[in-house]
């Protein structure tokens, strides 16, 4: 074989396999209590980034509080705590987490994490709105500022939020238009 055979046959062995790979199922676990209450949880997730120190987010819902999501962000290979979190969507849209919920499970992960009490409705935009971004903030006064999904591309966590949703809307018996009418907001966080 001549080289420009080599190149070609190179070429061709790569795109089989990036056509061959297929990408993994966000793992979205339900469990059910003696009680009959059901809690979802998902894996961590991380955002569009090539460092290792990409945010990871992972989510928890409840049935005991149907319209709030525990959200947890991690910072993997960091040894600063997670301070607080800005998402940002579209040219207006932030939304705030600076306060740690009380009820949160203990952490799992081997990184710095802090988890958040959000309205369903932000994990509703994580996964369905374009051009956003995320920035996490440390103890120690840094910051990462990572992407959430624009249009053309999307982080892990898109497709893990999509079927965590997907999972919420069947365990809660409401279609996915009742939780996007405005409801599962600020409110629902005071119950």
């Amino acid at each position: 074989m001549n080289r420009s055979q080599w190149i070609a046959a190179g070429t061709l062995c790569l795109l089989a396999a990036c056509a061959g790979h297929t990408p993994v199922a966000p793992q979205v676990t339900q469990a059910s209590a003696a009680d009959g209450s059901q809690t979802i949880t998902t894996e961590p997730a991380r955002l569009i980034c090539a460092q290792p120190r990409c945010p990871a987010l992972s989510a928890r819902w409840s049935d005991q509080r149907p319209g709030v999501v525990q959200l947890t962000i991690g910072l993997p290979y960091q040894a600063a705590q997670v301070s607080g979190a800005d998402f940002h969507f579209g040219r207006g849209e932030v939304v705030r987490l600076r306060v740690p919920s009380t009820g949160a499970p203990a952490a799992r992960a081997g990184y710095p994490e802090t988890t958040f009490d959000v309205p369903l409705s932000l994990i509703d935009s994580v996964a369905y709105k374009t051009d956003g971004w995320l920035r996490v903030t440390t103890d120690d006064g840094r910051f990462v500022d990572e992407t959430i999904q624009t249009g053309e591309m999307q982080g892990d966590v898109v497709d893990a939020m999509r079927e965590f949703l997907r999972v919420v809307d069947a365990a809660a018996g409401k279609p996915k238009d009742e939780r996007t009418k405005g409801r599962s907001g600020l409110f629902d966080l005071l119950k």
